[in-house]
């Protein structure tokens, strides 16, 4: 982004000038090449520019020995999510980065968050990854907290997968490299989400029923608990079950996992056809879902089974989920 006058209102600028500009010294760190995907808001983001990407590097794998996408924070965590389950079993490193102040800017954390993204991408790192401050995190176990701070994005169920400093001190569970790159852009995106709060009433949800969409991922309070008295959720998710349409539920805290078996609403969230989301994020729970859509259309059963295996590191596998 830069400032557009006279308003100063931010809006895309032309990258490749940006950082020929106010990033000289670059090609110091590797040979590097530019290419312009596209160039918007992250707020315009859509599934089709997931694919754009994800192709480009599929096109371009061979040619280059690590990625850096720069790309605008406030969806990076959804085309984090999609890339690191479209390009699935990598060997160099996809690292997504950008900024809250435009490059231009005198006190801009861009200079800073590209040098070390494009370093980063010299390692052998086979993950697709966002670098932010001074940490490296997977993708898809990566969330959003701050539109101000410069540390604005937190891993909380996973560590760092590199924290850099003086040195690069990296994480002994970054995923180990593939042999062979297994790509897939199918996507279905009649998923929807949405957070619950008490005092929501429940035949809200009524016209999902009749509706296009498959898939509801559930925010819902701690492990993953709903109403089961009054404006109980229950019947309406044991009738979205008998039409073959699947509810997820995840948690409101960002921290810890879902688990439907501790508390008795839970309990009959679980019994009435509700999955669990586990550890994951709520960004990669719906790309996830999304992809899953599109690779098993009208296969309700097998998407429950597959959603809790885990693809590119987005869930920690327990016993449970293991088996």
């Amino acid at each position: 982004m830069i400032p557009i006058e006279p308003s100063r209102t931010l809006a895309p600028g032309d990258v490749r000038d940006q950082i020929s500009r106010y990033l000289p010294d670059v090609h110091s760190i590797a040979q590097v090449d530019f290419e312009v995907a596209f160039n918007i808001d992250s707020a315009n983001i859509q599934i089709s520019h997931w694919q754009i990407l994800a192709r480009l590097i599929r096109d371009k794998y061979d040619e280059y020995d690590g990625f850096v996408i720069i790309h605008g924070t406030d969806a990076m965590v959804y085309t984090a999510s999609a890339l690191s389950l479209m390009l699935r079993g990598l060997n160099k490193p996809v690292i997504m980065t950008g900024s809250q102040r435009p490059l231009s800017n005198i006190r801009s954390d861009a200079r800073s968050n590209l040098i070390n993204s494009l370093e980063l991408a010299t390692y052998k790192i086979p993950e697709v990854a966002i670098f932010f401050g001074t940490n490296l995190y997977r993708g898809n176990r990566t969330v959003k907290i701050s539109s101000t701070r410069y540390e604005a994005f937190a891993s909380p169920n996973f560590p760092v997968l590199a924290e850099v400093g003086l040195d690069v001190k990296l994480s002994e569970q970054i995923l180990k490299p593939s042999r062979e790159l297994q790509y897939s852009e199918k996507f279905q995106d009649n998923v929807f989400s949405f957070r619950f709060h008490p005092g929501m009433p429940s035949n809200c949800l009524d016209a999902i029923l009749h509706s296009g969409i498959q898939v509801v991922v559930v925010e819902a309070l701690g492990v993953g608990n709903l109403p089961i008295v009054e404006n109980s959720f229950v019947p309406w998710i044991a009738k979205m079950n008998e039409i073959d349409k699947i509810v997820a539920v995840n948690s409101q805290s960002p921290y810890g996992r879902v688990n439907l078996n501790l508390y008795e609403s839970g309990k009959q969230v679980l019994e009435a056809g509700g999955i669990s989301c586990e550890d994951m994020t709520t960004a990669a729970s719906i790309v996830k879902l999304m992809i899953l859509l599109g690779k098993y259309p009208g296969q309700p059963e097998i998407i429950k089974k597959e959603f809790l295996t885990s693809y590119a590191g987005e869930l920690s596998l327990t016993e449970k989920n293991n088996s």
